[in-house]
């Protein structure tokens, strides 16, 4: 029992915090304000909104008598919230993290370390990399997401070296179709910026005058380029990777799985986001926050080919994104007016947040409903609930995938 909080089988109301990181969506764009229904700060950037427990942004649980971190519930009991089997294989923390996030400009190129680089990074230098753990994630497009992801395909990183010789002189010969050559000639690219930036500067103001000479129209990465380069200056090693990663449009509803060593970055777009639980970024270009070059060459996984889009596998009416996480289990429903659902946790904790509409729940014999922005937890202790559409709602719903417990 924590601040008179005793836990029942029932679901609990969260209440979330909102990360104002620079790159958010502002003013009449703001998108999560709009989403939970409150009024816009001006000029504010509202940039992310995080559910779960974890320490920097941990969300509370409401209840008549208080209202209670997520977390601490979980550390008091953690059998009774997260269920017998995710307690014994994630210990006595939520493992899993979502988020529903706003970009309206770049985030970083950055990628995130595994398991084991997080301990390590962790140990050695806290401040950057506050926890001891991966961060796999998945994003899905509410309204569509651009994005960079990974880097492209053999043939087409051969035509970049052709078309851009500036960024090809700059890093370096890449002359051979494999991933070790490509990890080399990113790792001097890096390096190189990291040690010349005058350099750099250079190589990148000679491709901006000839892109703006050039009587053909720009592509869409060279209009990023020359406002990028406006943003960050032209000595920053991310106007290169512009050039080098798959570009993605996701429409609404796909979603991009990204795992440990991939680059990567959002460029514009409203999605959720599911990730272990972790803040662990290391970023090398595209921020005015802490770059960490040579860890991003430690830790990068130089693959080559098209991004893994997914438009999710159906089953029982969800919309289920599968990875290779065993921590998180993202999921999306469409639920028609009048429309219910019966939902058996399985033993396990889920949480849940209404993007569309409004639902009503049903258990034992209370009911609560939950309008658009509203997330709630339901324990384990609760093994079945029914869930209504009051109007016409979209749900996500994130738990510890069964088939790996």
């Amino acid at each position: 029992m924590i601040k008179e909080f005793e836990l029942a089988a029932r679901p609990y109301r969260l209440r979330n915090r909102v990360q104002h990181y620079a790159w958010g969506t502002r003013n009449e764009a703001a998108f999560i304000p709009r989403l939970l229904g409150e009024a816009v700060e001006p000029g504010r950037p509202y940039a992310e909104l995080w559910i779960g427990a974890h320490p920097k942004a941990p969300s509370q649980v409401l209840s008549d008598a208080d209202a209670v971190p997520l977390g601490a519930l979980i550390a008091a009991e953690p059998e009774a919230w997260l269920g017998e089997a995710v307690a014994h294989q994630f210990g006595a923390e939520l493992p899993f993290l979502l988020k529903v996030l706003s970009a309206a400009e770049a985030l970083s190129i950055q990628a995130h370390p595994t398991q084991e680089q997080a301990a390590r990074l962790h140990e050695r230098d806290p401040e950057h990399y506050p926890d001891a753990n991966h961060k796999p994630e998945v994003a899905v497009a509410l309204d569509g997401l651009t994005a960079l992801v990974g880097f492209k395909p053999w043939a087409e990183l051969r035509a970049v070296v052709s078309a851009y010789p500036e960024i090809a002189e700059f890093g370096g010969a890449m002359e051979l179709a494999d991933e070790t050559a490509l990890h080399e000639f990113y790792a001097r690219l890096l390096r190189r910026a990291l040690a010349e930036p005058e350099a750099l500067e250079a190589a990148t103001a000679r491709l901006a005058h000839r892109l703006t000479e050039r009587q053909a129209p720009l592509s869409e990465t060279e209009r990023l380029f020359l406002q990028l380069r406006v943003k960050y200056g032209g000595a920053d090693v991310g106007l290169c990777s512009l050039f080098l990663f798959n570009l993605l449009h996701l429409q609404p509803g796909a979603g991009v799985y990204t795992e440990a060593g991939v680059p990567h970055a959002y460029l514009r777009g409203n999605i959720i986001e599911c990730m272990a639980n972790s803040d662990n970024v290391v970023r090398a270009g595209l921020t005015p926050k802490f770059k960490d070059v040579e860890t991003l060459v430690e830790i990068l996984t130089p693959q080559m080919g098209p991004a893994p889009v997914s438009t999710g596998e159906r089953e029982a009416g969800w919309i289920i994104y599968r990875t290779p996480a065993a921590e998180f289990e993202l999921s999306r429903r469409e639920l028609a007016v009048g429309e219910r659902v019966e939902i058996a946790t399985g033993g396990r904790i889920e949480i849940y947040l209404v993007t569309r509409g409004s639902v009503r729940l049903h258990w034992a014999d209370e009911t609560a409903a939950y309008g658009r922005g509203a997330s709630f937890v339901v324990p384990a202790l609760l093994e079945r609930f029914g869930l209504a559409a009051e109007d016409a709602a979209e749900i996500f719903r994130v738990r510890v995938p069964g088939r790996r417990l």
